[in-house]
Protein backbone atom coordinates (compact mmCIF):
# COMPACT_ATOMS: atom_id res chain seq x y z
CA UNK A 1 0.00 0.00 0.00
CA UNK A 2 0.96 3.64 -0.91
CA UNK A 3 2.28 5.97 1.98
CA UNK A 4 0.32 8.69 1.79
CA UNK A 5 2.48 12.12 1.42
CA UNK A 6 1.93 14.41 4.68
CA UNK A 7 0.46 17.28 4.39
CA UNK A 8 1.91 20.73 4.77
CA UNK A 9 0.76 23.24 6.99
CA UNK A 10 1.47 26.79 6.43
CA UNK A 11 3.43 28.34 9.42
CA UNK A 12 1.80 30.69 11.70
CA UNK A 13 1.78 34.62 12.71
CA UNK A 14 4.35 34.46 15.57
CA UNK A 15 6.95 32.16 13.88
CA UNK A 16 6.57 34.64 10.69
CA UNK A 17 7.09 37.74 12.75
CA UNK A 18 10.15 35.78 14.25
CA UNK A 19 11.23 34.72 10.73
CA UNK A 20 11.00 37.91 9.78
CA UNK A 21 12.62 39.79 12.90
CA UNK A 22 15.68 37.40 12.33
CA UNK A 23 15.97 38.66 8.74
CA UNK A 24 16.21 42.55 9.91
CA UNK A 25 18.02 41.51 12.63
CA UNK A 26 20.60 39.40 10.39
CA UNK A 27 20.61 41.95 7.36
CA UNK A 28 21.04 45.25 9.78
CA UNK A 29 23.75 43.46 11.66
CA UNK A 30 25.88 42.56 9.05
CA UNK A 31 25.77 45.37 6.55
CA UNK A 32 25.90 48.52 9.36
CA UNK A 33 27.46 46.50 12.14
CA UNK A 34 30.36 44.66 10.11
CA UNK A 35 30.16 46.53 7.09
CA UNK A 36 29.86 43.15 5.15
CA UNK A 37 27.94 42.86 1.43
CA UNK A 38 23.55 41.60 2.12
CA UNK A 39 23.97 38.52 0.47
CA UNK A 40 25.21 36.61 2.84
CA UNK A 41 22.49 37.46 5.77
CA UNK A 42 20.16 37.67 3.00
CA UNK A 43 21.61 33.67 2.28
CA UNK A 44 21.42 32.82 6.43
CA UNK A 45 17.82 34.17 6.28
CA UNK A 46 16.68 32.08 3.55
CA UNK A 47 18.01 29.23 5.30
CA UNK A 48 16.26 30.10 8.46
CA UNK A 49 13.16 30.43 6.72
CA UNK A 50 13.24 27.21 5.00
CA UNK A 51 13.94 25.36 8.12
CA UNK A 52 10.85 26.89 9.61
CA UNK A 53 9.43 25.74 6.11
CA UNK A 54 10.36 21.96 6.71
CA UNK A 55 9.36 21.78 10.48
CA UNK A 56 6.08 22.58 8.97
CA UNK A 57 6.24 19.48 6.68
CA UNK A 58 6.65 21.83 3.11
CA UNK A 59 8.99 19.40 1.42
CA UNK A 60 12.54 20.94 -0.31
CA UNK A 61 10.27 20.36 -3.78
CA UNK A 62 7.55 23.05 -2.74
CA UNK A 63 10.10 25.71 -1.16
CA UNK A 64 11.58 25.04 -4.90
CA UNK A 65 8.44 26.09 -6.43
CA UNK A 66 8.12 28.91 -4.25
CA UNK A 67 11.58 30.57 -5.25
CA UNK A 68 11.32 29.46 -9.41
CA UNK A 69 8.44 31.11 -9.02
CA UNK A 70 9.60 34.14 -7.54
CA UNK A 71 12.39 34.51 -9.79
CA UNK A 72 10.92 33.77 -12.86
CA UNK A 73 9.26 36.45 -13.32
CA UNK A 74 12.42 38.93 -12.57
CA UNK A 75 14.41 37.43 -15.43
CA UNK A 76 13.91 40.00 -17.29
CA UNK A 77 15.06 42.66 -15.16
CA UNK A 78 18.42 40.78 -14.58
CA UNK A 79 18.96 41.08 -18.42
CA UNK A 80 18.49 44.39 -18.29
CA UNK A 81 20.98 44.93 -15.05
CA UNK A 82 23.94 43.42 -16.76
CA UNK A 83 22.42 45.29 -20.40
CA UNK A 84 23.13 48.53 -18.57
CA UNK A 85 26.88 47.57 -17.15
CA UNK A 86 27.38 46.85 -21.19
CA UNK A 87 25.85 50.20 -21.45
CA UNK A 88 27.99 51.94 -19.25
CA UNK A 89 31.10 50.42 -19.91
CA UNK A 90 30.62 51.18 -24.02
CA UNK A 91 30.10 54.68 -23.08
CA UNK A 92 32.56 55.53 -20.93
CA UNK A 93 35.07 53.96 -23.93
CA UNK A 94 33.13 55.94 -26.52
CA UNK A 95 34.01 59.01 -24.31
CA UNK A 96 29.97 59.65 -24.50
CA UNK A 97 29.89 59.87 -20.81
CA UNK A 98 32.90 62.06 -20.30
CA UNK A 99 31.35 64.58 -23.23
CA UNK A 100 28.09 64.42 -20.86
CA UNK A 101 30.23 65.51 -18.13
CA UNK A 102 32.61 68.06 -19.95
CA UNK A 103 29.96 70.39 -20.95
CA UNK A 104 28.06 69.56 -17.92
CA UNK A 105 30.50 71.09 -15.41
CA UNK A 106 30.49 74.05 -18.01
CA UNK A 107 26.49 74.90 -17.86
CA UNK A 108 25.31 73.50 -14.40
CA UNK A 109 26.08 76.42 -11.49
CA UNK A 110 26.77 74.69 -8.08
CA UNK A 111 24.04 76.30 -6.31
CA UNK A 112 21.72 74.71 -8.43
CA UNK A 113 23.29 71.43 -9.05
CA UNK A 114 21.20 69.23 -7.03
CA UNK A 115 18.45 70.93 -8.36
CA UNK A 116 19.27 70.48 -11.70
CA UNK A 117 20.12 66.39 -11.01
CA UNK A 118 16.62 65.82 -9.51
CA UNK A 119 15.20 67.47 -12.44
CA UNK A 120 17.28 66.32 -15.07
CA UNK A 121 16.87 62.47 -13.95
CA UNK A 122 13.12 62.50 -14.04
CA UNK A 123 12.82 64.07 -16.91
CA UNK A 124 14.68 61.30 -18.33
CA UNK A 125 13.22 58.54 -16.32
CA UNK A 126 9.74 59.69 -17.07
CA UNK A 127 10.67 59.56 -21.01
CA UNK A 128 12.37 55.97 -20.88
CA UNK A 129 10.51 54.50 -17.53
CA UNK A 130 13.66 53.03 -15.81
CA UNK A 131 14.99 54.75 -12.70
CA UNK A 132 18.33 52.31 -13.17
CA UNK A 133 18.71 53.13 -16.72
CA UNK A 134 19.11 56.58 -15.81
CA UNK A 135 20.79 55.71 -12.98
CA UNK A 136 23.13 54.27 -14.88
CA UNK A 137 23.36 56.45 -17.91
CA UNK A 138 22.75 60.10 -16.94
CA UNK A 139 22.89 59.59 -13.19
CA UNK A 140 26.65 58.75 -13.73
CA UNK A 141 27.72 61.54 -15.54
CA UNK A 142 25.94 63.72 -12.83
CA UNK A 143 27.71 62.24 -10.00
CA UNK A 144 30.94 63.02 -11.88
CA UNK A 145 29.77 66.78 -12.58
CA UNK A 146 29.05 66.38 -8.34
CA UNK A 147 32.17 64.60 -7.53
CA UNK A 148 34.10 67.87 -9.91
CA UNK A 149 31.93 70.60 -8.20
CA UNK A 150 32.68 68.90 -4.70
CA UNK A 151 29.27 68.48 -3.78
CA UNK A 152 29.11 65.18 -0.90
CA UNK A 153 28.52 62.44 -3.09
CA UNK A 154 25.84 60.40 -1.09
CA UNK A 155 23.99 64.15 -1.37
CA UNK A 156 24.80 64.02 -5.34
CA UNK A 157 23.45 60.33 -5.33
CA UNK A 158 19.98 60.97 -3.44
CA UNK A 159 19.12 63.39 -5.82
CA UNK A 160 20.07 61.39 -8.39
CA UNK A 161 17.90 58.56 -7.65
CA UNK A 162 15.06 60.75 -5.61
CA UNK A 163 14.51 62.04 -9.44
CA UNK A 164 15.04 58.62 -11.10
CA UNK A 165 12.55 57.43 -8.86
CA UNK A 166 9.89 59.66 -9.72
CA UNK A 167 9.79 59.07 -13.53
CA UNK A 168 9.82 55.41 -12.35
CA UNK A 169 6.75 55.96 -10.79
CA UNK A 170 5.31 58.57 -12.85
CA UNK A 171 6.06 56.63 -16.48
CA UNK A 172 3.57 55.08 -18.71
CA UNK A 173 6.08 53.01 -19.92
CA UNK A 174 7.59 51.87 -16.13
CA UNK A 175 7.14 48.31 -15.40
CA UNK A 176 6.01 48.96 -11.89
CA UNK A 177 3.97 52.08 -12.97
CA UNK A 178 1.99 49.21 -15.08
CA UNK A 179 2.16 46.53 -12.54
CA UNK A 180 0.53 48.29 -9.82
CA UNK A 181 -2.82 49.04 -12.17
CA UNK A 182 -2.86 45.46 -13.16
CA UNK A 183 -2.71 44.17 -9.70
CA UNK A 184 -5.44 46.47 -8.63
CA UNK A 185 -7.88 45.89 -11.47
CA UNK A 186 -7.79 49.76 -12.95
CA UNK A 187 -5.96 51.41 -15.79
CA UNK A 188 -2.52 53.07 -16.11
CA UNK A 189 -3.78 56.27 -17.30
CA UNK A 190 -6.46 56.37 -13.91
CA UNK A 191 -3.60 55.23 -12.06
CA UNK A 192 -1.01 57.72 -13.19
CA UNK A 193 -3.68 60.57 -12.70
CA UNK A 194 -4.35 59.52 -9.10
CA UNK A 195 -0.85 59.67 -8.04
CA UNK A 196 -0.61 63.24 -8.82
CA UNK A 197 -2.42 63.90 -5.57
CA UNK A 198 0.48 62.70 -3.06
CA UNK A 199 3.44 62.41 -5.89
CA UNK A 200 3.15 66.73 -6.62
CA UNK A 201 3.61 67.93 -3.39
CA UNK A 202 6.70 65.32 -2.62
CA UNK A 203 8.18 66.65 -5.68
CA UNK A 204 8.30 70.31 -4.53
CA UNK A 205 8.68 69.40 -1.12
CA UNK A 206 12.29 67.78 -2.53
CA UNK A 207 12.84 70.70 -4.68
CA UNK A 208 12.95 73.09 -1.90
CA UNK A 209 15.50 70.59 -0.16
CA UNK A 210 17.60 70.16 -2.44
CA UNK A 211 17.90 74.10 -3.48
CA UNK A 212 18.59 74.97 0.11
CA UNK A 213 21.25 72.00 0.27
CA UNK A 214 22.52 73.85 -2.94
CA UNK A 215 23.12 76.92 -2.14
CA UNK A 216 24.29 75.50 1.61
CA UNK A 217 27.25 73.80 -0.39
CA UNK A 218 28.09 76.56 -2.52
CA UNK A 219 27.86 78.99 0.36
CA UNK A 220 31.09 76.91 2.11
CA UNK A 221 33.23 76.93 -1.01
CA UNK A 222 32.27 74.09 -2.24
CA UNK A 223 32.86 73.38 -6.06
CA UNK A 224 36.03 75.40 -6.37
CA UNK A 225 36.91 76.46 -9.95
CA UNK A 226 40.01 74.74 -9.83
CA UNK A 227 39.13 71.09 -9.28
CA UNK A 228 36.69 71.94 -12.32
CA UNK A 229 39.25 72.78 -14.56
CA UNK A 230 41.50 69.86 -13.61
CA UNK A 231 38.72 67.54 -14.60
CA UNK A 232 37.99 69.42 -17.77
CA UNK A 233 41.34 69.05 -18.86
CA UNK A 234 41.94 65.87 -17.68
CA UNK A 235 38.79 64.69 -19.88
CA UNK A 236 40.50 66.71 -23.23
CA UNK A 237 43.31 64.86 -22.58
CA UNK A 238 42.29 61.42 -22.44
CA UNK A 239 39.45 61.64 -24.70
CA UNK A 240 37.83 63.21 -28.24
CA UNK A 241 35.43 65.59 -26.63
CA UNK A 242 32.53 66.73 -29.47
CA UNK A 243 29.00 67.40 -28.86
CA UNK A 244 28.34 65.13 -32.15
CA UNK A 245 28.88 62.68 -28.81
CA UNK A 246 25.44 63.73 -27.52
CA UNK A 247 23.63 62.09 -29.58
CA UNK A 248 23.82 58.44 -28.32
CA UNK A 249 21.67 59.18 -25.13
CA UNK A 250 19.28 61.45 -27.80
CA UNK A 251 18.89 58.58 -30.01
CA UNK A 252 17.54 56.84 -26.44
CA UNK A 253 15.10 58.86 -26.55
CA UNK A 254 14.10 58.23 -30.03
CA UNK A 255 14.26 54.76 -29.33
CA UNK A 256 11.22 55.06 -26.37
CA UNK A 257 9.07 57.09 -28.28
CA UNK A 258 9.22 54.70 -30.92
CA UNK A 259 8.73 52.02 -28.20
CA UNK A 260 11.62 50.28 -29.07
CA UNK A 261 11.40 47.34 -26.02
CA UNK A 262 14.12 47.85 -23.34
CA UNK A 263 16.30 45.22 -23.87
CA UNK A 264 17.56 45.73 -27.74
CA UNK A 265 17.01 49.34 -27.33
CA UNK A 266 19.54 49.53 -24.41
CA UNK A 267 22.28 47.00 -26.51
CA UNK A 268 22.08 48.98 -29.60
CA UNK A 269 23.04 52.07 -27.34
CA UNK A 270 26.00 50.15 -25.94
CA UNK A 271 26.61 49.26 -29.59
CA UNK A 272 26.87 53.02 -30.64
CA UNK A 273 29.42 53.60 -27.34
CA UNK A 274 31.74 50.46 -29.18
CA UNK A 275 31.83 52.19 -32.27
CA UNK A 276 32.67 55.59 -31.01
CA UNK A 277 35.16 53.77 -28.92
CA UNK A 278 36.78 52.25 -31.83
CA UNK A 279 36.45 54.96 -34.70
CA UNK A 280 36.66 57.79 -32.52
CA UNK A 281 38.92 57.51 -29.16
CA UNK A 282 40.98 55.11 -30.98
CA UNK A 283 40.26 52.09 -28.56
CA UNK A 284 41.79 48.52 -29.30
CA UNK A 285 39.20 45.80 -30.10
CA UNK A 286 40.55 43.42 -26.94
CA UNK A 287 41.04 46.06 -24.48
CA UNK A 288 36.78 47.05 -25.60
CA UNK A 289 36.30 43.70 -24.99
CA UNK A 290 37.58 43.39 -21.51
CA UNK A 291 36.14 46.36 -20.40
CA UNK A 292 32.86 44.63 -21.51
CA UNK A 293 33.58 41.90 -19.26
CA UNK A 294 34.83 43.57 -16.60
CA UNK A 295 34.00 47.04 -16.94
CA UNK A 296 35.74 50.61 -18.15
CA UNK A 297 39.47 51.47 -16.42
CA UNK A 298 41.52 54.55 -16.99
CA UNK A 299 44.51 55.71 -15.51
CA UNK A 300 44.73 59.57 -16.38
CA UNK A 301 46.66 60.66 -12.96
CA UNK A 302 44.01 62.29 -11.46
CA UNK A 303 42.48 60.18 -9.08
CA UNK A 304 39.04 61.74 -8.85
CA UNK A 305 38.21 61.64 -12.43
CA UNK A 306 39.46 57.51 -12.42
CA UNK A 307 37.11 56.87 -9.61
CA UNK A 308 34.06 58.47 -12.08
CA UNK A 309 35.61 56.60 -15.51
CA UNK A 310 36.64 53.27 -13.26
CA UNK A 311 32.83 51.67 -13.47
CA UNK A 312 30.10 49.33 -15.32
CA UNK A 313 30.59 46.20 -17.19
CA UNK A 314 29.02 42.85 -16.77
CA UNK A 315 31.03 41.81 -13.56
CA UNK A 316 30.37 45.09 -12.26
CA UNK A 317 26.66 44.24 -12.21
CA UNK A 318 27.07 40.93 -11.32
CA UNK A 319 27.17 41.77 -7.59
CA UNK A 320 23.26 43.28 -8.10
CA UNK A 321 21.92 40.21 -9.98
CA UNK A 322 23.63 38.25 -6.97
CA UNK A 323 21.57 40.39 -4.30
CA UNK A 324 18.89 39.75 -6.40
CA UNK A 325 18.18 36.32 -6.86
CA UNK A 326 19.10 35.84 -2.88
CA UNK A 327 16.51 38.01 -1.64
CA UNK A 328 13.75 37.09 -4.25
CA UNK A 329 14.88 33.21 -2.92
CA UNK A 330 13.86 34.39 0.39
CA UNK A 331 11.11 35.96 -0.83
CA UNK A 332 9.56 33.20 -2.72
CA UNK A 333 10.22 30.75 0.52
CA UNK A 334 8.59 33.19 2.68
CA UNK A 335 5.60 33.41 0.68
CA UNK A 336 5.09 29.59 -0.20
CA UNK A 337 5.37 28.71 3.13
CA UNK A 338 2.48 30.84 4.02
CA UNK A 339 4.88 33.09 6.45
CA UNK A 340 3.71 36.82 4.44
CA UNK A 341 0.09 35.46 4.67
CA UNK A 342 -0.08 35.28 7.89
CA UNK A 343 1.47 38.34 8.87
CA UNK A 344 -0.23 40.15 6.67
CA UNK A 345 -3.85 38.38 7.59
CA UNK A 346 -3.12 39.51 11.28
CA UNK A 347 -3.00 43.26 9.87
CA UNK A 348 -5.95 42.68 8.02
CA UNK A 349 -7.89 41.59 11.46
CA UNK A 350 -6.94 45.02 12.50
CA UNK A 351 -8.32 47.06 9.51
CA UNK A 352 -11.98 48.70 10.50
CA UNK A 353 -12.30 51.70 8.17
CA UNK A 354 -11.28 52.82 4.91
CA UNK A 355 -8.61 55.25 6.00
CA UNK A 356 -7.29 52.13 8.32
CA UNK A 357 -6.96 50.54 5.11
CA UNK A 358 -4.88 52.71 3.16
CA UNK A 359 -3.08 53.02 5.59
CA UNK A 360 -2.17 49.43 6.20
CA UNK A 361 -1.52 48.68 2.73
CA UNK A 362 1.16 51.41 2.18
CA UNK A 363 2.40 49.95 5.68
CA UNK A 364 2.34 46.45 4.12
CA UNK A 365 4.00 47.26 1.07
CA UNK A 366 6.62 48.88 2.86
CA UNK A 367 7.08 46.22 5.43
CA UNK A 368 7.04 43.87 2.58
CA UNK A 369 9.72 45.63 0.71
CA UNK A 370 12.02 45.98 3.63
CA UNK A 371 11.65 42.66 4.21
CA UNK A 372 12.30 41.07 0.63
CA UNK A 373 14.07 43.74 -1.01
CA UNK A 374 12.23 43.48 -4.00
CA UNK A 375 9.72 45.99 -5.89
CA UNK A 376 7.52 43.73 -7.93
CA UNK A 377 6.93 41.35 -4.53
CA UNK A 378 5.43 44.02 -2.60
CA UNK A 379 3.37 45.22 -5.29
CA UNK A 380 2.47 41.61 -6.39
CA UNK A 381 1.81 40.50 -2.97
CA UNK A 382 0.27 43.46 -1.33
CA UNK A 383 -2.26 43.78 -4.04
CA UNK A 384 -3.54 40.37 -4.19
CA UNK A 385 -3.94 40.20 -0.47
CA UNK A 386 -5.97 43.39 -0.19
CA UNK A 387 -7.52 43.84 -3.35
CA UNK A 388 -10.88 42.32 -1.80
CA UNK A 389 -11.03 44.84 0.85
CA UNK A 390 -10.95 47.41 -1.94
CA UNK A 391 -14.40 46.06 -3.25
CA UNK A 392 -15.73 45.95 0.00
CA UNK A 393 -15.27 49.20 1.15
CA UNK A 394 -15.89 49.75 -2.56
CA UNK A 395 -13.18 52.13 -2.86
CA UNK A 396 -12.39 53.08 -6.35
CA UNK A 397 -9.08 50.08 -7.42
CA UNK A 398 -6.59 53.27 -8.29
CA UNK A 399 -6.63 54.22 -4.15
CA UNK A 400 -5.06 50.59 -4.30
CA UNK A 401 -2.52 50.67 -6.58
CA UNK A 402 -1.72 54.60 -5.49
CA UNK A 403 -0.65 52.64 -1.88
CA UNK A 404 1.21 49.94 -3.60
CA UNK A 405 3.34 52.74 -5.54
CA UNK A 406 3.26 55.10 -2.93
CA UNK A 407 5.61 52.69 -0.39
CA UNK A 408 6.53 49.51 -2.80
CA UNK A 409 8.15 51.60 -5.60
CA UNK A 410 9.67 54.72 -4.18
CA UNK A 411 11.22 53.20 -1.21
CA UNK A 412 13.05 50.30 -3.72
CA UNK A 413 16.01 52.26 -3.84
CA UNK A 414 16.77 52.89 -0.33
CA UNK A 415 16.46 48.94 0.99
CA UNK A 416 20.19 48.17 1.57
CA UNK A 417 19.67 44.99 0.46
CA UNK A 418 17.68 45.83 -2.75
CA UNK A 419 18.03 45.37 -6.69
CA UNK A 420 17.95 49.32 -6.80
CA UNK A 421 20.25 49.88 -3.74
CA UNK A 422 22.28 47.59 -5.04
CA UNK A 423 22.57 48.79 -8.71
CA UNK A 424 23.23 52.12 -7.39
CA UNK A 425 26.04 51.00 -5.65
CA UNK A 426 27.66 48.98 -8.30
CA UNK A 427 27.12 52.13 -10.83
CA UNK A 428 27.84 55.16 -8.54
CA UNK A 429 30.01 53.57 -5.74
CA UNK A 430 27.96 54.82 -2.96
CA UNK A 431 25.87 52.72 -0.61
CA UNK A 432 22.29 53.66 0.51
CA UNK A 433 23.58 53.33 3.87
CA UNK A 434 24.99 56.69 3.08
CA UNK A 435 22.94 57.68 0.10
CA UNK A 436 19.88 56.59 1.76
CA UNK A 437 18.95 59.78 4.22
CA UNK A 438 19.47 62.11 1.15
CA UNK A 439 16.70 60.32 -0.58
CA UNK A 440 13.67 62.59 0.21
CA UNK A 441 11.39 61.53 -2.38
CA UNK A 442 11.32 58.06 -1.55
CA UNK A 443 10.72 58.81 2.38
CA UNK A 444 8.49 61.74 2.31
CA UNK A 445 6.33 59.96 -0.49
CA UNK A 446 4.63 57.25 1.76
CA UNK A 447 4.47 59.90 4.42
CA UNK A 448 2.46 61.88 2.71
CA UNK A 449 0.30 59.28 1.33
CA UNK A 450 -0.35 58.17 4.90
CA UNK A 451 -1.34 61.74 5.63
CA UNK A 452 -3.56 62.12 2.70
CA UNK A 453 -4.75 58.89 4.03
CA UNK A 454 -5.17 59.58 7.72
CA UNK A 455 -7.71 62.90 6.50
CA UNK A 456 -9.62 60.97 4.36
CA UNK A 457 -8.74 62.96 1.52
CA UNK A 458 -8.69 61.84 -2.15
CA UNK A 459 -10.14 58.44 -1.79
CA UNK A 460 -12.75 57.91 -4.71
CA UNK A 461 -15.29 55.62 -3.98
CA UNK A 462 -15.78 53.21 -6.83
CA UNK A 463 -18.05 53.72 -9.97
CA UNK A 464 -21.58 52.21 -9.98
Amino acid sequence: MKEKKTQAKPVGFWLSLLTFGVLIALVVSFTAGLGSAPHVPLLLAAVFAAVVGALHRFSWQDMLEGIQGAITPALPALLIIMSIGILIAAWMAGGIIPTMVYYGLQIISPRFFLVTALLLCSLVSLAIGSSLSTIGTVGVALFGIGEALGVPSAITAGAIVSGAYFGDKMSPLSDTTNLAPSVSDTNVFDHIRHMMFTTTPTYVICIVIYGVLGFVFAGEGLGESEQVLITLRTLRENFVIHPLLLLPPLLVLVMVIFRVPALPGLLGAALLGFLSALFIQGAGFNSLLQGVMNGFTASTGVDTVDTLLNRGGVMGMMRTVALMLTALSFAGIFEKTGMAGALVEKVLAHVKSERGLVVATILTAWGVLIGTGQQYVAIIMTGRLFRPLYKKYKLAPQNLSRALEDAGTVFGGIVPYSTGAGFTEGALGVSAWQYGPFTFFGWINPLIAIGLALLGKSMPKERE
